[in-house]
């Protein structure tokens, strides 16, 4: 029997057909965290749907029309649908088994398939995006999510890597307004094969407690720290642990913003700016608020 909770990148489809993939582990009750990313035009390429999340990043998600609502615990705002409202709930790993079960009959379900049976553990793995959801087209990258802390680790550490995209490179640059993106590459996670772009992506296989912490934004801060991230590192959000003291006593970061997911694993040293958040527990630097975008820059 198929889970009953959400999980990252699971998509949701609403009672007018608009799409969503959910951002979390945590959901508070009656309602989930996820962004719109298509609705149903009957017009383009992704099969009559139309893109409306079209360039990542917390500061293009902000801009999108969709309901927000206010999460006290977080001192910010999330975009939310409400569990009324949800028509359809797809789950990575059962469409993973749907593919698996039909013959080969274009490009990209054959490079998929052939990636899988050669580097991954089909038990813990699902595919997301585009593929998802079934409206991918010629051109469509794939997104494939490993689930649980051992399968990502395994995967870091014995998969080689795929041919370097050059092209996420040059659009990270200009999406994010930075110019260090070669420093956050990491072609176990992003690259080219057989001809097509993939992305693997990390997620915990079960749902997290809602509100575990209660944390007020106090503001914008700068410094350079020693940092250590493990599997935490890998999925969203991302988390690492600061292990030299700084002024601002802060002992934790966490990037809402994916692209700096692997600068946070390993251990380094990193020029941060973001928010500084007081928490019950402790000091914490978020990376992705709306109003501090930040970054994390590897040293």
């Amino acid at each position: 029997m198929g889970r009953d909770y959400f999980l990252d990148r699971d998509i949701i489809i609403d009672k007018e057909g608009n799409v969503y993939t959910v951002l979390t582990n945590y959901n508070p009750p009656g309602y989930v965290f996820a962004y719109l990313k298509y609705v149903y035009t009957g017009k383009g390429i992704w099969n009559g749907y139309e893109r409306i999340f079209k360039k990542y990043g917390v500061h293009n998600l902000i801009k999108i029309n969709q309901r927000f609502n206010f999460e006290s615990c977080y001192d910010a705002s999330f975009p939310i649908v409400l569990l009324s409202n949800i028509s359809r709930h797809l789950k990575p790993e059962e469409r993973l088994r749907e593919i698996l079960k039909k013959s080969v009959s274009d490009s990209i379900i054959y490079a998929l398939i052939s990636f899988i049976e050669e580097y991954v553990r089909v038990n813990d793995i699902g595919v997301t995006g585009s593929i998802l959801l079934g409206n991918y087209h010629s051109n469509s990258d794939i997104d494939i999510i490993i689930y649980g802390r051992k399968s990502a680790l395994d995967f870091i550490e014995s998969f080689d890597g795929f041919e370097k995209d050059s092209e996420w490179i040059i659009e990270a640059n200009e999406n994010y307004g930075i110019n260090f993106s070669s420093l956050l590459y990491d072609n176990r996670r992003r690259g080219i094969y057989r001809g097509i772009k993939i992305s693997v992506l990390f997620a915990d296989d079960k749902p997290w407690r809602y509100c575990n912490d209660i944390c007020k934004k106090i503001g914008k801060v700068k410094f350079k720290a020693h940092i250590s991230g493990d599997y935490e590192a890998l999925i969203y959000p991302s988390v690492a642990y600061v292990l030299d003291n700084n002024e601002y006593n802060v002992s934790k970061i966490v990037s809402y913003e994916g692209i700096f997911s692997s600068a946070l694993f390993g251990k380094r040293q990193v020029e941060v700016e973001g928010l500084l958040m007081s928490c019950e527990k402790e000091n914490v630097v978020i990376i992705g608020d709306k109003d501090v975008r930040g970054f994390i820059r590897p040293l």
